[in-house]
């Protein structure tokens, strides 16, 4: 991937962090991206690319389609993050009282 500078996400103490998918490269000098290829998203949720296909036919994912004809697909980076706030699970201990 090139130029691609992560995007807020909360860590496990609720601070936000970054994913850096460009280490080694100053942030200042890449561009601020807005929309991801399916190929990128899929490699920022670790996850393959039919899966990605799967979750935007299921709804769950959507989809921006770019171009005169509308043929390009992209994934923009606030639904990224809104899907990964959505598939958060919080754990109750069972011994906490």
């Amino acid at each position: 991937m090139s130029s691609v500078i992560g995007f807020p996400i909360q860590g496990a103490d609720n601070r936000p962090r970054t994913i850096d998918v460009q280490p080694g490269v100053q942030v200042d000098s890449r561009p601020v991206r807005f929309l991801y290829t399916v190929a990128e998203t899929a490699e920022l949720l670790s996850l393959g690319l039919s899966t990605i296909y799967d979750l935007i036919n299921a709804g769950d994912l959507p989809k921006v389609m770019v171009g005169t004809r509308g043929k390009t697909t992209r994934i923009a980076a606030t639904d990224i993050q809104a899907y990964i706030d959505n598939q958060r699970v919080v754990v109750e201990s069972s011994w906490a009282m």
